[in-house]
């Protein structure tokens, strides 16, 4: 039992942690709108694999990786405002979801364990894949801190120092569909787009360096993933929603401690 429980914790605290880390840039670069487009277009990802019946985490990262470089390169390359080709990719993929479990008739599939999140269901296995995620991001962040802050700040003056940027943008798009992709059983496609901004939220209420926000953002993520999971345990009711409603309260706490504008 003891076992069984510790798995689950650790599941809630990689998954939040995992997508804490990127919390301050998605944030920054305003891309949240992506990350919950990008959690909801896992769902045609998740139909497809059901309907050929392959590996579920393998398709779905692929067809969410694809869609994601998809939409860079079509808002680029036609000029499509980022904004309008997320609303059409999005769109489309869940028109395509749907009609790929309509596809599956007599197939039953418990959808609301993807939608909400079940650290319950978490395997050995998969507890190893968020861990190894969560260092893979500490170690990108760690390595390419300057071309994700200059992307952050001011993508055009990182261009002008030549700094490798684009292929930085690149792999951040990439790890930020693995991130949604990996975290959706522990943490849910409706909630995973919350976990990517609350902890950046609380974190630039209490800090202004970038540095510092990443800290700050783990740490929130970890302490609301522990109380989260204690509450579920005490109290029966879903992990990964108490994690969300902890989070959006440490948010609210840290608005007391927010400088004064002019300060």
């Amino acid at each position: 039992m003891l076992g069984f429980l510790l798995h689950a914790l650790f599941a809630s605290v990689l998954s939040s942690l995992s997508l804490a880390l990127f919390s301050p840039f998605v944030t920054l670069r305003k891309v949240s709108y992506l990350g919950e487009a990008l959690s909801h277009i896992a769902f045609a990802g998740i139909a497809l694999a059901l309907l050929l019946g392959l590996h579920l985490q393998l398709v779905t990262l692929i067809f969410v990786v694809g869609v994601a470089l998809a939409i860079t390169w079509l808002s680029r390359r036609h000029q499509l405002q980022e904004a309008n080709a997320i609303t059409i990719f999005l769109s489309v993929s869940m028109a395509l979801g749907i009609v790929l479990i309509s596809l599956r008739r007599g197939y039953t599939f418990d959808l609301a364990n993807y939608l909400f999140g079940n650290v319950l269901l978490a395997s050995p296995g998969e507890i190893w894949q968020l861990g190894i995620l969560s260092a893979v991001n500490l170690a990108f962040i760690i390595f390419f801190f300057k071309e994700l802050f200059y992307l952050s700040y001011n993508a055009d003056m990182a261009e002008f120092f030549r700094l490798p940027v684009r292929a930085v943008d690149r792999a951040f798009i990439i790890l930020l569909a693995a991130n949604i992709v990996i975290t959706l059983r522990a943490a849910g496609i409706i909630l995973v787009s919350a976990q990517l901004i609350l902890p950046a939220a609380t974190a630039f209420n209490l800090v202004r360096r970038l540095d510092q926000a990443v800290a700050v953002s783990a740490l929130v993520a970890i302490l609301a993933a522990v109380g989260g999971f204690a509450l579920s345990w005490w109290l029966n009711l879903p992990t990964g929603a108490n994690i969300v409603l902890l989070e959006f309260l440490l948010y609210l706490i840290s608005l007391a401690f927010r400088p004064k504008r002019g300060s």
